[in-house]
C-alpha cells in the first residue's frame, strides 16, 4: 500500500475520533494532517460533485504531464500529498505558466494561479505544481456551477490573459501553439480526457474543447 493510501486510512480513523487537521484556508475545507506516512491535505469541497470534479481535473492534468500533487478520492473527499515550495512569481516563473497555459485553458481553470499566486508553487527542484485546480471543469472554485460559461469554445485562451495581465498577459499566440505541442496536441488531450473524466457531460464538453483548441492552433 502506498504512503498516500496508508495516510487516507489514518486520517479517516482520526476523523472518526473527532480530530481535525490544520486548516489550510480557503472555502472548501482543506485541512493538513501529519501522519507517520508524511503530510497530506484532505479536502471535501463544497459538495460531493464539486470535489469529484476537482479530482478528475487533477488526474487529467497529471496524465498530460502537468505538475500536480498525487491525489486519491474516497468518501467524498480528496486527499493529496502536501507539497512545500514558494508561491509562483510572475517575474521569475513565467516560463512555467507559458508552457502549461493550454492544459489549464482546456479544463477552464479560471484560478490557474490563484488570487495570490498560491495555487501554483515552485518546488525545491525548480519544477512547478498546481496544488489547487478547484477552478477547473464545470464548477467555480467555491463550488457554484459555471453553467453555459463552461462550453465547447475555449474562450479561456483569451480571458485568462485579459483578466491576469501581469501574470499571463505576456503569452502570445505562438506560445499557445508551443504549449499545445508540448502536451501532445489534440490526440494526447483526447486520450487523457477519456481515461480520467467519468461524468458524461463534462467528458463531452472537454472533448469539444480539445477540438476547438486544435482548430485555433491549426
Amino acid at each position: 500500500m502506498s504512503p498516500i493510501d496508508q495516510a487516507i486510512l489514518e486520517i479517516a480513523r482520526r476523523r472518526r475520533q473527532g480530530e481535525r487537521g490544520l486548516p489550510m484556508g480557503g472555502s472548501t475545507g482543506a485541512q493538513q494532517f501529519t501522519t507517520p506516512h508524511g503530510r497530506f491535505v484532505s479536502k471535501r469541497g463544497n459538495h460531493p460533485d464539486h470535489i469529484r470534479n476537482e479530482y478528475d481535473m487533477n488526474r487529467l492534468l497529471n496524465l498530460l504531464g502537468v505538475g500536480v500533487p498525487d491525489a486519491r478520492l474516497g468518501q467524498d473527499q480528496m486527499t493529496t500529498e502536501f507539497q512545500e515550495g514558494r508561491h509562483y512569481n510572475p517575474e521569475e516563473d513565467r516560463a512555467h505558466a507559458t508552457r502549461d497555459f493550454v492544459p489549464h485553458s482546456l479544463i477552464a481553470n479560471w484560478d490557474m494561479l490563484g488570487m495570490h499566486n498560491d495555487n501554483a508553487i515552485v518546488l525545491p527542484d525548480g519544477s512547478i505544481s498546481y496544488v489547487d485546480v478547484g477552478g477547473g471543469g464545470k464548477y467555480r472554485a467555491q463550488g457554484a456551477p459555471k453553467g453555459s460559461a463552461f462550453g465547447s469554445t475555449v474562450g479561456e485562451l483569451d480571458t485568462l490573459r485579459e483578466k491576469n495581465p501581469y501574470e499571463l498577459g505576456h503569452i502570445t499566440e505562438q506560445d499557445i501553439g508551443r504549449s499545445y505541442d508540448t502536451y501532445g496536441g489534440q490526440e494526447a488531450m483526447s486520450n487523457a480526457i477519456s481515461r480520467t473524466v467519468n461524468d458524461p457531460q463534462t467528458h463531452d464538453i472537454l472533448q469539444q474543447r480539445a477540438e476547438d483548441i486544435s482548430r485555433r492552433v491549426g
